[in-house]
């Protein structure tokens, strides 16, 4: 499709949006096996979309998985009279995964891959599609004969699809029509008539999304150069963290990498502060500042952006004790988790080695 040209979507992102899909198709399967009255068609039935939801979320082998899963789905509304056939929104989204080009960051599939990016973009056409599905659903919805047509909420919900699908054309009111479609959708839930729309739509409604529209953030003290993010370079866990930010940070000058164990965090971090960091990854501002434990994972999702930086928002309401708990709770148990890798720095491909320093601290 003409004009839509290309997203902010990066796999650890999609992966998540993957993960959301497969949870809401498991919900729809326990439903099925709760309500089975021990009718071993609609137990079969439940316990495969169950299994194959599995595979989506894991993300082994789920482009398959969500072709099946899409004809499960199917089956469950035609079989269940309970269902309603809104649900079919669900189903497309479960088509336009399955055509999705596989192995995003994040998921099985592509674990052990020496580019944690794998070069993964999601096509223009398929996000296109996300928006056909939730457009379509929309004025469908909007203008179902159940509703009251004279409501001054169906009015207006029906004036804001139109709106919004008459925006969505053109790439500079895209982000207005995403955010009037959502209200729209509020609004008939207002009227009490949601039924099974949002099973199929808030996947259709995220994946409508641009991660762009939530830019990364910038250093707070609005200083120039990149921020470095020290790791552990025998942790596991830490060599994932790493891998996590090569694959979604696509601008190289945001944040570089360097092993606690090596010079430049010698250099950059005073002797007397490193005395004090706890157990921990740490990152440091372009002023200087060394954050560590929860702090330093709150602002490497704020400075990665989109999906990441509004996970950090939500994640920022948790009391920073506690958040630092549960940060040392993962710390104890993470060479047993993850092991202890061999070597300082990560497995990747030699173009991604000049956002590293890996000078060794004589």
């Amino acid at each position: 499709m003409n004009g839509w040209g290309q997203n902010g979507w990066t796999g650890g992102q999609y992966s998540l949006w993957r993960v959301l899909l497969g949870l809401g198709v498991v919900s729809l399967a326990v439903r099925q096996l709760a309500t089975a009255g021990g009718d071993p068609v609609t137990l079969v039935t439940a316990l495969t979309a169950l299994t194959l939801s599995t595979a989506v979320i894991v993300g082994w082998w789920d482009s398959p998985a969500a072709a099946l899963l899409a004809t499960v789905t199917a089956g469950l509304i035609v079989q269940d009279s309970a269902l309603s056939p809104r649900l079919w929104p669900l189903v497309a989204m479960l088509v336009l995964h399955a055509v999705a080009p596989p192995a995003p960051y994040g998921s099985r599939m592509a674990r052990g891959r020496i580019n944690p990016d794998g070069d993964w973009r999601l096509p223009a056409w398929l996000h296109a599609g996300g928006w056909i599905v939730l457009l379509t659903a929309s004025v469908l919805a909007v203008f179902d004969a159940d509703l009251d047509e004279t409501g001054w909420t169906n009015l207006a919900n029906r004036v804001g699809v139109v709106t919004a699908t008459i925006l969505a054309a053109a790439p500079r009111t895209r982000r207005l029509a995403w955010l009037i479609v959502g209200v729209a959708w509020i609004g008939v839930a207002w009227t009490g008539v949601v039924d099974w729309w949002l099973a199929g739509l808030v996947p259709a409604w995220l994946l409508s999304g641009d991660p762009t529209w939530v830019p990364a953030g910038r250093h707070q003290d609005n200083r120039s150069g990149p921020a470095w993010l020290f790791y552990d370079g025998h942790c596991g866990l830490c060599h994932r963290c790493v891998r996590l930010v090569l694959s979604e940070d696509r601008r190289e000058d945001t944040i570089r990498l360097a092993p606690l164990q090596g010079a430049a965090f010698s250099e950059m971090v005073e002797p007397s502060v490193r005395e004090r960091l706890p157990d921990s990854i740490v990152l440091v501002t372009p002023s200087g500042e060394a954050l560590c434990r929860s702090a330093a994972v709150l602002e490497l999702g704020r400075l990665l952006g989109g999906s990441w930086r509004l996970a950090s928002g939500f994640a920022r309401m948790i009391p920073r004790p506690l958040a630092d708990l549960a940060y040392r709770l993962v710390a104890t148990i993470r060479h047993r988790l993850f092991g202890r890798p061999a070597e300082a720095c990560p497995l990747i491909p030699d173009e991604l080695r000049g956002r590293f320093d890996l000078r060794h601290d004589e």
